[in-house]
């Protein structure tokens, strides 16, 4: 596998609030996005940056094993309930997960907390999103 050549990569942090079971929280709009083709995206866990850009404390590796989420394009839910460990680089050979130039609208996409182990209030889940401009 090729790693990619970053053009832009954007940060986008999701706070978990107070976590229950089966809470959905979505994406906040992000202009620098809105319209952009998506090619790559990774998670990062508390072993990998402790404290977010915002100071809240960042989700455990255990912890990215009990949230799942969803990316939309336009209204359809492409990618369903994917596991955020299975975005995070070190748990996929240090490799960037790829994808087929994808068109996020990241308002109708969200996490989903499955399960609270490992997880606390108020921690927060990194994104970096690898994209080029349309």
């Amino acid at each position: 596998m090729i790693q990619p050549i970053i053009e832009n990569s954007y940060l986008v942090e999701i706070n978990l609030g107070t976590v229950a079971a089966q809470k959905q929280i979505n994406f906040n709009f992000i202009p620098q996005l809105e319209g952009s083709i998506i090619y790559g995206i990774q998670v990062f866990s508390a072993t990998d940056v402790t404290t977010s850009p915002n100071g809240s404390a960042v989700v455990t590796t255990a912890g990215l094993a009990n949230v799942n989420v969803t990316f939309s394009v336009g209204d359809n839910q492409d990618i369903y309930l994917m596991s955020c460990s299975d975005l995070r680089s070190a748990n996929i050979s240090g490799f960037v997960r790829m994808f087929a130039n994808k068109k996020l609208n990241l308002t109708k996409s969200f996490v989903t907390i499955n399960n609270t182990a490992s997880l606390t209030n108020n921690d927060s889940i990194l994104f970096q999103f690898l994209y080029r401009k349309a």
